[in-house]
């Protein structure tokens, strides 16, 4: 596993899978590493070569001769990096919007006029979660929603000429935010009555036997 100038990285590909699978999952590189059967400083200096090359081609220079495969290994690492990222975004996006199934049972009826059996599915679906969209806002954008915006002091002039200080709190986009949810859970909910609304039927098989 030399990285010696001029040599490419000698990364088996199931090595190099290890790493960055844990990499993807969020692992730091100090522990994806040995995950991988290598150590940290290997990695970093890896990285480090790739980045080098890449600013001397940005820079308009020539490439090296054995730097590519830097340049390609760093690439595929921050790929990983950014889909780790990405997935859990999605995570927490999916928790805040709500609307995916938590829980589902199935019934079978006798239809009181056909006798016909008929199987009716009924799903709970998970609500709007507020904290999980106040909590990727702040993530996504720090400095309006984050906690520095929450703690900012804004210095106003008071009737007399002095300065008070006065906090600049989130209450409105708070405000705003949850009425918005507000609104998505109830036309949520509306919608659902609607979609389970059932004609009376005998209950033939449940889950209840």
């Amino acid at each position: 596993m030399s990285s010696r100038r001029g040599r490419r990285p000698a990364l088996d590909p199931e090595v190099e899978k290890r790493l960055l699978d844990a990499v993807r999952a969020g692992v730091p590189v100090s522990d994806a590493a040995p995950m991988a059967g290598i150590h940290p400083s290997t990695v970093y200096r890896w990285l480090e070569r790739g980045e080098q090359e890449q600013q001397r081609r940005e820079a308009g220079l020539r490439a090296r001769a054995g730097e590519q495969s830097f340049c390609e290994f760093r690439d595929r690492f921050m790929r990983a990096r950014s889909e780790g990222k990405a997935q859990l975004v999605l995570l927490v996006r999916k928790a805040a919007t709500g609307g995916h199934v938590v829980r589902e049972r199935t019934r079978t009826v006798r239809d009181p006029e056909t006798g016909e059996r008929v199987v009716q599915v009924e799903r709970d679906f998970a609500q709007p979660d507020w904290r999980a969209a106040q909590f990727l806002l702040a993530c996504l954008a720090p400095e309006t929603f984050g906690r520095a915006a929450q703690a900012r002091i804004e210095l106003a002039p008071t009737g007399g000429g002095e300065l008070a200080a006065a906090p600049v709190g989130r209450e409105d986009s708070v405000e705003r935010l949850a009425a918005r949810l507000a609104k998505i859970r109830s036309d949520f909910v509306a919608e659902l009555e609607e979609d389970a609304a059932v004609v009376d039927a005998e209950l033939v098989d449940g889950p209840d036997g």
